[in-house]
Order: C-alpha cells, then sequence, then structure tokens
C-alpha cells in the first residue's frame, strides 16, 4: 500500500479521536455547571444566612440589656427604671438620657458601671438593626408565617401567584428544596427565583425559637413518643405474655377439673344408683305366695291346734315376690298359678299384720282371682311376708 494512503488514514483517525473527547469533555462540563448553584442562590443565600445571625445578636442584646436592668432594679427598689418597651425596642432617647442621668447620679461604681454597660448594648443593638435594615433591603420581603402556614404552601403561592408558574412545574421545582418540617407563627420564609433557578430559607423572625431549635426540639419528642410507644408495647407483649401463661394455667386447671367432676358424677351415678337400690329397698316388702299345705309342708306355717294359723319358720321358703310399695300397694294372686280352681282365702304370716287394720283383701266374683291391698304400705317397708292361699 502507497505511503501517502497510510498516512491519509491517520489522519482521519486522529480527528476523529479529538472530537469524541470534545464531545464527551463538553457534556461532563454541562453536567457540571447544571448541577452548580447559581451565584445569585449563594449570593442569596448568604444575605439570609447574615439576617438571621444579626437576628440571633439583637435577641442575645435584648436578653443581656433585660437581666442587667433586672439586677438594677432589685437594687434600687422605689426607683426602678421603667422597661417597658425597652428590650424589643432598644432605648429611646428619652430612655437613653434617664440611663445617662443616672450613670452621672449613681456613687456605686459597680451599678454606675453596670448602667453604662446597658446604655453600650444598646448603642450595639441599635448598629446591628441598622445593619439588618440594609441586608434586608437588598433582598425580597420575607413571607411571616402564620398559624396553620406549612413551609410547601408558602413556597407554592410564591411560586404560582408572584412569579406566575403553573402548579404542577412549581411543584416540581420545590421538590429539589430541603423543606423545613414545621414551620412556626413568626418565623421568615426567604424565597428567591432567578434565572429558572428557585431558592428557599427559613429564618427565626418573630419566633422564639430557631428552625433548627424547633426541628430538635420536634425530633426529640418524636424519640420521647417513639421510645414511650416502644416501652408501651413491651409492657403490652409482657402483659400479653402473662396473660397466655395465666391462660395455659386455667387451661390446665380447666382440665383437670373436668376430670374431677367427670370422677365425680361417676360417684355420684354410682351413689344416686345405691341410693335408688336402696331407697326402694327401704320401700319395698318380699313375699312368698304359696298354698296352705304347701306352706305348712315347708315349715313356713303351722297347723292349727285350736284352729288358728301360727307362723312358721318364714325363711323356710325363698321370698321371690318383691314390691316397691311407692308405686304399687297391690299384689294379685291368681288361683290357677297355684293348681288351684279358685280362691277361698288369704292370710299374711307373720300373723301379727291386722288384716282389715294394716291389709285387706279382695276376691274376685268369680274367685279365680284375689287381691292383697295393703292399706298401710309404710308399716310393711322391709317385711319378709309369706301369703298362703287356699
Amino acid at each position: 500500500m502507497p505511503a501517502s494512503h497510510s498516512y491519509q488514514r491517520g489522519g482521519i483517525t486522529l480527528w476523529a479521536t479529538v472530537i469524541v473527547v470534545l464531545v464527551i469533555v463538553g457534556a461532563l462540563a454541562f453536567h457540571f455547571i447544571s448541577r452548580m448553584e447559581p451565584a445569585e442562590v449563594r449570593s442569596f443565600q448568604e444575605l439570609v444566612n447574615r439576617v438571621e445571625k444579626i437576628n440571633t445578636q439583637i435577641s442575645e442584646r435584648e436578653q443581656q440589656i433585660s437581666g442587667l436592668v433586672s439586677r438594677y432594679n432589685t437594687s434600687h427598689p422605689g426607683n426602678e427604671i421603667d422597661t417597658t418597651g425597652m428590650s424589643a425596642m432598644g432605648l429611646t432617647e428619652e430612655q437613653s438620657q434617664l440611663l445617662a442621668n443616672r450613670v452621672a447620679q449613681e456613687k456605686d461604681l459597680s451599678y454606675r458601671g453596670l448602667l453604662q454597660e446597658v446604655i453600650d448594648v444598646s448603642g450595639e443593638m441599635e448598629k446591628l438593626k441598622q445593619e439588618l435594615g440594609e441586608v434586608k433591603s437588598r433582598l425580597r420581603p420575607p413571607i411571616v408565617a402564620q398559624k396553620g402556614d406549612s413551609h410547601l404552601g408558602v413556597c407554592l403561592k410564591f411560586l404560582t401567584e408572584d412569579i406566575g408558574m403553573n402548579e404542577e412545574d412549581a411543584l416540581k421545582m420545590i421538590e429539589k428544596e430541603a423543606l423545613v418540617p414545621e414551620l412556626l407563627p413568626g418565623f421568615e420564609v426567604w424565597n428567591y427565583f432567578g434565572e429558572g433557578v428557585f431558592g428557599t430559607f427559613v429564618t427565626q423572625g418573630q419566633a422564639k425559637i430557631t428552625p433548627n431549635e424547633l426541628s430538635r426540639a420536634t425530633k426529640r419528642k418524636i424519640d420521647a413518643e417513639r421510645n414511650t410507644l416502644i416501652q408501651e408495647r413491651n409492657q403490652k407483649q409482657s402483659e400479653v405474655e402473662d396473660l397466655e401463661a395465666r391462660k395455659a394455667e386455667l387451661q390446665q386447671q380447666i382440665q383437670s377439673l373436668e376430670e374431677e367432676r367427670a370422677s365425680m358424677m361417676t360417684q355420684v351415678t354410682m351413689m344416686a344408683s345405691t341410693n335408688d337400690s336402696l331407697s326402694s329397698e327401704l320401700n319395698s316388702l318380699k313375699y312368698h305366695v304359696g298354698t296352705f299345705r304347701d306352706l305348712e309342708k315347708a315349715g313356713a306355717i303351722r297347723k292349727p291346734a285350736l284352729g288358728k294359723w301360727n307362723t312358721g319358720d318364714i325363711e323356710a321358703v325363698q321370698h321371690t315376690g318383691s314390691l316397691d310399695l311407692r308405686k304399687d300397694t297391690r299384689i294379685v294372686i291368681n288361683a290357677s298359678s297355684l293348681g288351684l280352681e279358685k280362691v277361698d282365702r288369704i292370710l299374711l304370716f307373720p300373723r301379727y299384720y291386722s288384716e282389715e287394720g294394716d291389709y285387706k283383701v279382695e276376691l274376685s266374683a268369680d274367685r279365680k282371682s284375689a287381691t292383697v291391698i295393703f292399706v298401710k304400705p309404710a308399716k310393711f317397708n322391709l317385711a319378709r311376708l309369706v301369703i298362703a292361699v287356699g
């Protein structure tokens, strides 16, 4: 390849490289410059900071004067200096002349020096106020915060009403600023807008504390409330854990009581059954029904010697019959069940039961059956009877 061609291609490559470098440097420079704060904004912020500093110094002088005059008045009862309007406005000409006369008349050198210090501090405060007026004259007048104002609302009103910006663009611009979370009445909001750049700052103004002090106080309050909430949460958690433990304990007690109740119910059922059985037994009688001949043969009754049947060995026969006198007071006897054609008579043994007074016997019309009726059932409780049928 000819040397001239190689030289031309190398030159083109060099120029292309230079152009790319210039484009990159330009882009970086534009990005850096676009992120720089304009000098007007920096100057505006410096002036606002100076206003805040002067306000702080004036406040300190006011407190200093108030303290000095208070000391003097305490030591001069009946001859106090009138402090009306003194701390807020500085000394009037009349007050300055009064203090000058007091200085001349005061014999105590320490109090004379104290009064002179009041005059000197008042002079310093006056100079500061003059400087404050000069600085403020170079700024757009601040917006004094009223009750219910917010930094966002004040800025939005400034950009939309004073500058004429639409609300959407204004909000986008405000979002780039560090806003004060809370405005107290008396705070001064300083706004700046120029060359498409917006700036806003808040100073103490006539409020009793600075924005930074308010922010710290708010943070302390939030931290205190958070700590309180954490403590309350931990307390509640502890109470919940105690309640859960108590619940588990009560559930265990309930389970034990249920088991005890079940055991007691079983015992009660058994006792009730036993009681029913005992009660039934106490209110029942046992009996055996047989013919005179069979009962005599068994020895339960004895043949009469003088025409009257006597009681033999009652236990010689089995008393398989049972009657609960609470439920029934009758025993029905069928002649056929004893191998008899009819019933002629019935006697109860032992013979000490009265047939008409304690019991009675009713024969059916055909005498095929008879009914023993216990007139005084209580008298037969636990009795063991033999009923002879003939």
